[in-house]
């Protein structure tokens, strides 16, 4: 080294020791990247204060790692270093507020159903599967192996050097990293995206608590089990914390209670000192993820499921933050024209829909924090957020939407998310127009004061790389003004390929077709077709399967969605005002809205949780799916309520709801509030895992006599339980912990909440009426009772109804002494008789099952509709209110072109509180308009495919993410919907 050199080393080591703060412990060693000035002035940008002040050929002052001034005439410091960022903008840190560092980066998925193989689970029954093989941490916690709230990212970061990298190109300098496995998933860390070490990069350590509805191998198997364990965990750990608070207060006079760190970290999110984040997986997830939220009273945000376009009405009120990802599913060029058949309306819309999800949101007047969450290519990012730009979310929303609203919702807007005096040196910096150009480059990202090229210079061989490096890079305006490298062709002159500036028409005409959406909301085609405040249907034969049986040439006054009045000549003596809807219905039939008593139709994530003997703790009413077709379908056979059961996978399964076809409300506006609770229990082959193979055979009951057994242990656990509330509610003290599968049977105890039972053997039914009169428990219903037959009077004395199938017989071993008459011999009986469905496809046409019992023992023509109107009203104990046509009852009716009864019948109009969901005269014309809309959005693929070379734009996981179907659209495939049918399936 020269003398010169040597001199020029001891005057900046001395001038580096003069600084402020500097000392021999900042010294690096030799071989560390050197420490980088600490003073720098950005000069002459366009600085983007906030989304929403922009600053023109300003100033940036950064000293220590924060920001010193911003402006316009801000004063260089004498001790800075001088960037020239002429023609670049200015941006605060871009952050991640849902930052998953997991080498797949997948979403939470909801689309489970019930595999035949693997339903055997558990956590304290004897012989069930243990919770251990799939738990996520060792040592203490909770009972349930998928949660772990005590999980801290904190605790295991290791900054991923390219992974940060790949984001630092993108722009982002901070980042929220969350979680990836279980249901409570634990705490996330906000850290800084530099090369720092991680005690030096974690900026925030415990920023929220995190919760997916993600379906587990062992307990919970179904989205509504998922949904139970969430409220036992927050119910438990609420009983914890005043257990131990009274354990304090007395530690010599009781029992030392246990020590659970699962529980002891949910503290803040009960206590409302931490937000819990929801992954919940689809639409209808999210608004049930916010109705949870307020239920357990936690300060709540929701990741997007990407689906939200669904149900604009619902995200509204779901009044919390959206985290929301750009990952759009990319149409593919198909082999064969007849491919396109097999590509659904819906997935159609979904692609088409994607790209605006973001801008809908905002729409509603919610907040958007973006997030690179669920790519599975991150350099993606840019590309999809300018589709979504061109969709409608403004350029300040966006900006936004990486700045200030994820340092607010993760706790750092006092340190991060605007360019302001005394906050964090954290800038992203973009030549050109700016980050939203999707020609600019993103240049460079601060952190904490350090700079971080991501546009690395490249000189050209043989190149003199002194100019290149010393000449600054050309702004937009510029590049704008050069003129593109020409080259001829045989006189002519053409833009070069080499002029990637240069748009050529078919990249303008692909830009054209994304932006524009073609795809319609589904509320178009659903909801009410008509609300009248009153409605005279006159000349009807009124079947009103109530006491005045079956009325000819009858008119039906109905007002305020009530019955006011019927008969025969009431049109005649009535005054009719102008706004009356007047139906003429000579030579028709009107009856009562049907009502199948066993239904699966609206079910989202799987009907089953037979992971466990007893899951009397999940409720179908948390995964009530709106969105399904089959509503409409139904409706079409008159059919306007259904009771939701759960399967019949274990003795006793899950709480059941009633629902009205509303379609076109939401999961809460179907359900029918006055229908008492109930909930599902289930005898025979399937309870036992007879036929499940070699994997279930430990878990009990494994026999028909163990059946029973299990109830007698149950509702005895369930008496005590009451007994153990009802001393506490005599001495006060601490309350027992809240259980909730045995607050469900307590309330069966005390006659609050209805039994339907599946059955079919005749023993059965009879070993199961006996231990439920030990406990004073009466049966509602006994669902399929295929053998009912042989024990009518006893059913009759207990006073039990009978739901049965009509006509299926001889498909397993148990069933092979059905018969078709079984519905009116226990009719005949005294056995209030109804027939179900058990199928989406049945249920459309309830009116013709009903008309078996005529054929099949000669059941009169009124009894006979009564099996699916008024008697299933009866079973389900809502027959104050639907079941027939009498004054006061609700409006739900159909409106039939002959007998309801009749081979060859169709049902012209479905009415339900006075509004008037289904119309045969219109029919035809939303088919065709569905059908056209699907037509033009097939076009469209088609045609960005070819204009952007035939393969379609975007990524393999894309291009397979465009056949992926929502969750609320699975039961539309022919999935089995009941156990035995799957269980046959299998072993066909």
């Amino acid at each position: 080294m020269s003398t010169a050199c040597l001199r020029l080393l001891v005057i900046g080591l001395g001038l580096w020791a003069s600084l402020p703060g500097a000392g021999a412990a900042e010294l690096l060693a030799p071989g560390y990247r050197p420490l980088s000035p600490r003073v720098h002035a950005l000069v002459g940008a366009r600085v983007h204060v906030n989304p929403s002040n922009v600053l023109d050929q300003a100033t940036v002052v950064i000293r220590d790692g924060l920001i010193a001034a911003v402006g316009r005439d801000v004063p260089v410091p004498a001790d800075a270093r001088i960037w020239d960022v002429k023609g670049q903008s200015i941006y605060a840190g871009f952050i991640d507020s849902y930052l998953s560092l997991a080498s797949t980066n997948p979403p939470v998925s909801t689309t489970h159903v019930d595999p035949i193989g693997g339903l055997g689970s558990g956590i304290d029954f004897a012989g069930a599967e243990s919770q251990e093989k799939a738990r996520l941490q060792p040592g203490a916690g909770y009972e349930v192996a998928s949660v772990v709230p005590q999980a801290r990212v904190v605790s295991a970061y290791v900054p991923p050097g390219k992974t940060l990298e790949g984001l630092r190109e993108l722009g982002f300098t901070a980042g929220n990293v969350v979680p990836n496995k279980g249901i409570l998933r634990g705490t996330s860390a906000f850290v800084q995206l530099g090369d720092a070490p991680a005690n030096q990069a974690i900026l925030r350590a415990d920023t929220h608590q995190h919760i997916a509805f993600e379906t587990q191998e062992v307990y919970p198997k179904s989205l509504m089990g998922v949904l139970a364990v969430l409220r036992q965990t927050f119910a438990d750990a609420r009983h914890y914390l005043l257990d131990h608070a009274d354990y304090r207060a007395k530690p010599n006079v009781r029992k030392r209670p246990d020590h659970n760190p699962a529980l002891e970290a949910l503290l803040p999110a009960i206590n409302q000192q931490t937000t819990v984040v929801f992954e919940p997986g689809s639409v209808l997830m999210v608004d049930r993820a916010a109705q949870l939220a307020r239920e357990l009273s936690c300060q709540f945000a929701v990741v997007a499921s990407g689906h939200e376009w669904r149900r604009p009405d619902l995200m509204r009120s779901v009044a919390a933050p959206f985290i929301v990802g750009v990952n759009f599913p990319s149409a593919p060029k198909l082999p064969e024209e007849d491919d396109w058949l097999d590509v659904s309306l819906d997935q159609l819309r979904h692609w088409d829909w994607a790209t605006e999800n973001a801008a809908l949101l905002r729409a509603q007047g919610l907040e958007v924090a973006l997030t690179t969450h669920a790519l599975a290519d991150r350099k993606v990012f840019r590309r999809n957020l300018r589709l979504a730009v061109d969709r409608g979310f403004s350029e300040r929303d966006a900006l936004a939407a990486l700045t200030t609203v994820p340092a607010k919702l993760c706790g750092v807007a006092d340190r991060l998310g605007t360019i302001e005096k005394g906050k964090i040196a954290n800038l992203t910096i973009v030549e050109g127009a700016g980050y939203f150009d999707a020609e600019a480059k993103v240049k460079q990202v601060w952190i904490d004061g350090v700079v971080f090229e991501t546009q690395p210079a490249k000189s050209p061989v043989g190149a003199d790389v002194r100019r290149l490096t010393s000449k600054s890079a050309p702004t937009m305006a510029e590049k704008k003004s050069e003129t593109p490298n020409l080259v001829s062709y045989d006189g002519k002159e053409v833009a070069s390929k080499g002029d990637k500036s240069a748009p050529t028409p078919k990249k303008a005409e692909l830009t054209a077709l994304q932006k524009q959406r073609i795809a319609q909301p589904p509320s178009a085609s659903r909801g009410p077709l008509a609300s009248p405040k009153s409605i005279l249907i006159r000349n009807a034969t009124v079947w009103t399967c109530g006491p005045q049986g079956r009325l000819e040439r009858a008119d039906v006054l109905i007002s305020g969605g009530k019955i006011d009045s019927m008969g025969p000549g009431l049109a005649a003596r009535l005054r009719l005002s102008a706004d009356v809807l007047i139906i003429e219905a000579d030579g028709k039939h009107l009856t009562p809205g049907l009502i199948d008593a066993h239904s699966h139709t609206a079910i989202l994530g799987g009907v089953n949780e037979g992971s466990l003997p007893s899951t009397a703790m999940v409720r179908i009413a948390d995964v009530v799916n709106s969105e399904t077709e089959n509503l409409y379908q139904q409706l079409a056979g008159g059919l306007t309520m259904a009771n939701l059961l759960h399967g019949s996978a274990n003795p006793i399964g899950g709480q059941n709801s009633v629902i009205k076809l509303r379609f076109g409300a939401g999961p809460e506006g179907l359900k029918f509030t006055n229908a008492p609770a109930g909930i599902k229990f289930a005898l025979g082959e399937n309870v036992k895992q007879s036929n499940w193979g070699d994997r279930n055979t430990t878990r009990f009951p494994q026999s028909r006599m163990g059946v029973p057994t299990f109830y007698v242990n149950r509702f005895t656990a369930a008496r005590q339980y009451l007994d153990d509330w009802a001393e506490y509610r005599r001495k006060g003290g601490v309350p027992p912990r809240t259980n909730l599968e045995l607050d469900a049977l307590g309330e069966i105890l005390n006659g609050t909440r209805l039994i339907h039972c599946h059955s079919y053997r005749g023993d059965e039914i009879l070993a199961f009426l006996r231990v439920c009169e030990q406990f004073g428990v009466r049966v509602a219903t006994l669902q399929h009772v295929l053998e009912g037959y042989k024990v009518a009077d006893e059913i009759a004395r207990h006073g039990a109804g009978g739901s049965c199938f009509t006509d299926w017989w001889g498909y397993k071993f148990e069933v092979w002494d059905a018969i078709p008459y079984a519905g009116s011999l226990m009719h005949a009986r005294g056995v209030n008789v109804s027939f179900n469905s058990d199928s989406s496809e049945l249920a459309r046409r309830m009116y013709l099952e009903a008309a078996k019992a005529v054929k099949y023992g000669g059941t009169s023509e009124v009894d006979a509709l009564k099996f699916v109107t008024s008697n299933p009203a009866k079973q389900l104990g809502v027959d104050r209110w639907v079941g027939s046509l009498e004054p006061g009852k609700d409006a739900d009716f159909a409106l039939w072109s002959k007998s309801p009864l009749a081979y060859d019948t169709i049902c012209e109009q479905t009415w339900i509180e006075g509004r008037k969901y289904f119309d045969r005269s219109t029919a035809g014309q939303r088919t065709e308009t569905l059908a056209k809309e699907r037509a033009d959005l097939i076009a469209k693929a088609k045609k960005m495919a070819s204009l952007s070379g035939g393969g379609g734009e975007g990524s393999a996981e894309a291009k397979a993410a465009f056949f992926h179907r929502a969750l609320e659209k699975l039961h539309e495939l022919g999935i089995a919907e009941c156990l035995d049918c799957k269980l046959n399936r299998k072993s066909e």
